[in-house]
């Protein structure tokens, strides 16, 4: 089993965010890329700079907080 990433608060309010649970697009588009949460491939880019929750962020969500 894969062990569960710490995360601080305003990382995982930056997943809530981008899961849609918490925020608005405004909110997500004004901060930028977290080294962090992108090096452990939590949160990605698009083709057009915006951040989005990948699979693998999905389910750190899901672990709980």
């Amino acid at each position: 089993m894969a062990k569960k990433i710490q995360l601080n608060d305003e990382q995982w309010a930056k997943l809530l965010t981008l899961a849609g649970l918490a925020g608005t697009a405004a909110n997500i588009e004004s901060r930028k890329l977290c080294g962090r949460l992108s090096s452990h491939g939590l949160v990605s880019l698009d083709r057009t700079g915006r951040e989005y929750l990948t699979e693998r962020g999905m389910h750190r969500l899901s672990q709980g907080r």
